[in-house]
Formats: C-alpha cells, sequence, structure tokens
C-alpha cells in the first residue's frame, strides 16, 4: 500500500510538472522545476492519503483522488506566478527590487513550513 500510493503520487507529480513546466513554462513561484515537482509530489500523496477514496482502483488503491489533488495544486501554483512588467524608472525598480527580495524570503519561510507540514501529514496519514 505504501509503495502503490509514494509511486501513484510520484508519476502523478511528474506528469504535472512535465505538463506546466515544458508546456506552460510555470513553475509556480519557485523558479526551479525540482521544487515545483517536490511540493506537487507531497501534496499529491498527502492529499490523496487523506480524501475518502473514490473512483477505479490500482493495486486496491483509489488513484481519483491522487490526480484530483495533484491537478489542483499544480493549477494553483501555476497561477500564483505574477506577471512581470519592466519598471519604467529608476525609483521604480529599486522598488521592484525590495518588494522582490521580500516576497523570496516570504517564499523561503513557506517552503520550509509547507514541506514539514506535508511530511508530517503523510507520517500521520500512515500512523493513524
Amino acid at each position: 500500500m505504501f509503495l502503490v500510493d509514494l509511486l501513484l503520487a510520484l508519476a502523478i507529480a511528474l506528469l504535472f510538472t512535465a505538463i506546466f513546466t515544458a508546456g506552460f513554462r510555470k513553475r509556480g513561484p519557485w523558479d526551479a522545476w525540482w521544487i515545483f515537482l517536490l511540493v506537487v509530489f507531497l501534496v499529491t500523496w498527502a492529499g490523496g492519503l487523506w480524501l475518502a477514496p473514490f473512483g477505479p482502483t490500482v493495486f486496491d488503491v483509489a488513484w481519483l483522488p491522487f490526480l484530483f489533488v495533484g491537478l489542483m495544486v499544480a493549477l494553483l501554483l501555476a497561477a500564483a506566478v505574477p506577471v512581470s512588467r519592466p519598471p519604467r524608472t529608476y525609483s521604480e525598480a529599486v522598488a521592484e527590487a525590495r518588494a522582490e527580495e521580500a516576497a523570496v524570503t516570504a517564499f523561503g519561510v513557506f517552503f520550509w513550513v509547507l514541506l514539514i507540514g506535508l511530511i508530517i501529514a503523510v507520517v500521520l496519514a500512515y500512523v493513524t
């Protein structure tokens, strides 16, 4: 059960990462594709475990909750990318650089809190 859940979540995360990074060129708020993959994988795994099983099964594991959670998370992360426009003046460029630095720090903290929370959610799903 554990291995099937893990492989199913990984396959779905790889699929959505390939679609969103190669097809749409969106990786969420982070620049690296592997961070997008890691977040989608962990959320897919945790969400698939915690949702009530429904739909067809593969090796006695309902795969539709994993697919649904993976799609929703990938869409949310891709939508979180702000539209950038070139600054018109030097003061706008400086203000934009400061705001971007603050956003990078905030997303870094959010990333680590999210990873720890997702790992705890996956562990609790198997323990309980």
